[in-house]
Parts: structure tokens; C-alpha cells; sequence
């Protein structure tokens, strides 16, 4: 680790990598908009510093010695890795575009119907959503970042994320209130409703202690019309209770006691690494709508 408190100075080395750059003391001072004199002034004093020869007089120019030429490219390669860092960074702190991926319920739900909210705010911001029932390496697949939920038995999370929790939402097993009242609240006499890749779902479940090999299964094919069999009867469905608040509160739906309480935790997860800060803006308002 460089210290600074016995390196030569940060003026000097840059006066003498562009010294070595354009070849002599003059064309530095223009590309560094100094005098001819300060330019030579600092090289010198770096010389002293280092208490070696770094460039000699060649012809009308100069000469890098084997020791200035050795510094040169040192300072070459750590000028050059601090200007792209630097330009990696101003592109991230003026991107503008996001592309997230979520569950298709948290979208449609939550975050589309409150997104006017976001854009009065944050005004100009693109905004690409990806819904996903499965987990998704938001490295790998090029996303800014990902909100998904996980139990607390199967943390999300990796060596090239950063988790950062956003919400708890208790899991809650409901149906219509119609079917409740004309059949009962026994979860394992109740038929229930399943949809394409439903694994994530019967893996939550089984956490819940509900005997899924027990279950009289009812096959809708597409997840997109879950809710609305539920609400009409067909069966029960295990919901966050965000989702399911609008029809508890209506009296249109009610909830079936399952042997275990369960309470899931909504996660971003971010690459790490610079990001610009529209994504931790857009994270605040989603934990906000939970």
C-alpha cells in the first residue's frame, strides 16, 4: 500500500508521467495547462525525493534513464486503471435505464400500480421488469438487480451479491370465503389449485407442514389466472399477505390455519461493485410498497 505520507507528491508524479508521455517539459505544461518551469520544477524535485536521474537532456528534448523509463510504466498502468475506474464510474452515476427482475405477482400487484409515484419523482427513468417464479443470477443475466423472497431455512445470496433485506411478509393459506363456509377450514379436505413450474410454491408449503401428497390437486396450467380461481372458488392457493389483502379485507377471501406459521423475507440483490444511485432510489420506494 502506497503511503503517502513518504511518497513524492501526487502533483509531481503527474507532471512527470506526462513529461515522459509527450516527451519534454514543454509539451507537458501544455497538456497539463502549466508553465514550462513548474512542469520542470516538479520532476526535479522528484528526482531529489527519489535521489535519482530520471530524464536527461537529449538533442533539444529529453531522455527517460532506465530508472525513469521503469517509473514511467509504473505510473502508465495506475494513471491508466484510475482513468477507466473513473470513466466506469461516471457511466454508472448517469445511467437512466433499470432492468429488474421480480415475481410476476410483485409486479403486477405492487409495483405497476403505484410506478406514477416512482416516475413523479424520479422523472426520465427507464424501467425494464423481467418476472421470474425462480430464483435468477442477476450477475450472469445482466440484471441491476433483483428483489426475490426467500425462506429463512434457504437464504438467497452469493459471493457477487449484495443482500440487503426489504420487507417480511407472512405466507397465508386462503381460499374463497364461499368455499370455506360450505366445506370447512381443514387444509388436507379442501381441494387446491396448482400451476405450471410450481415447485418454488409446493417447496413452501411442505415448510408450512401441509402433507402436499395428501392434497386434492386441481391443475390450471398458467399462474396468471391463479388469483382469480381462487377468488371464484375453485380452491386454495398459498399467497403472501400483501397480495392477499385487498380480497381479505373485501370479505372475499379467507385464510385456512396451516400446522406452521411461515414468514418469508423480500431481498434485492445487487451485484456488487458501482452502482448508480436511481438503483438504491428504486429499492426505498419497493420496500415502501411492502
Amino acid at each position: 500500500m502506497l503511503d503517502w505520507r513518504t511518497s513524492p507528491s501526487l502533483s509531481a508524479l503527474r507532471a512527470f508521467d506526462a513529461t515522459a508521455r509527450f516527451g519534454g517539459f514543454s509539451a507537458a505544461a501544455q497538456r497539463l495547462n502549466v508553465t514550462h518551469a513548474a512542469v520542470a520544477q516538479q520532476v526535479r524535485g522528484l528526482e531529489q525525493h527519489l535521489n535519482l536521474r530520471l530524464a536527461v537532456r537529449h538533442g533539444r528534448g529529453l531522455q527517460l534513464t532506465a530508472e525513469g523509463q521503469e517509473l514511467a510504466e509504473a505510473l502508465n498502468t495506475g494513471f491508466g486503471a484510475i482513468a477507466e475506474c473513473l470513466d466506469a464510474l461516471a457511466r454508472v452515476s448517469d445511467k437512466k435505464a433499470l432492468r429488474v427482475t421480480t415475481t410476476q405477482f410483485l409486479v403486477d400487484k405492487c409495483i405497476l400500480p403505484n410506478l406514477p409515484s416512482f416516475w413523479q419523482a424520479h422523472p426520465g427513468v427507464e424501467l425494464s421488469f423481467y418476472p421470474s417464479r425462480m430464483p435468477v443470477d442477476v450477475v450472469k443475466e445482466g440484471f441491476d438487480f433483483g428483489i426475490q423472497y426467500s425462506l429463512p431455512s434457504d437464504p438467497v445470496g452469493g459471493p457477487s451479491v449484495e443482500v440487503r433485506q426489504i420487507a417480511k411478509a407472512t405466507m397465508l393459506a386462503v381460499g374463497a370465503r364461499s368455499l370455506i363456509e360450505a366445506n370447512g377450514s381443514d387444509p388436507h379436505e379442501l381441494p387446491w389449485i396448482r400451476h405450471d413450474d410450481f415447485g418454488p410454491k409446493l417447496e413452501l408449503m411442505e415448510y408450512m407442514g401441509l402433507e402436499v401428497d395428501r392434497l386434492k390437486w386441481i391443475d390450471i396450467g398458467s399462474p396468471a389466472i391463479l388469483l382469480s380461481a381462487v377468488q371464484q372458488g375453485v380452491g386454495l392457493a398459498v399467497y403472501n399477505e400483501i397480495i392477499a389483502r385487498d380480497g381479505l379485507n373485501a370479505g372475499e377471501l379467507d385464510i385456512v390455519p396451516t400446522p406452521v406459521p411461515a414468514t418469508i423475507d423480500y431481498c434485492a440483490v445487487i451485484p456488487k461493485g458501482p452502482r448508480p444511485p436511481i438503483v438504491d432510489d428504486f429499492i426505498d420506494w419497493v420496500a415502501s410498497l411492502l
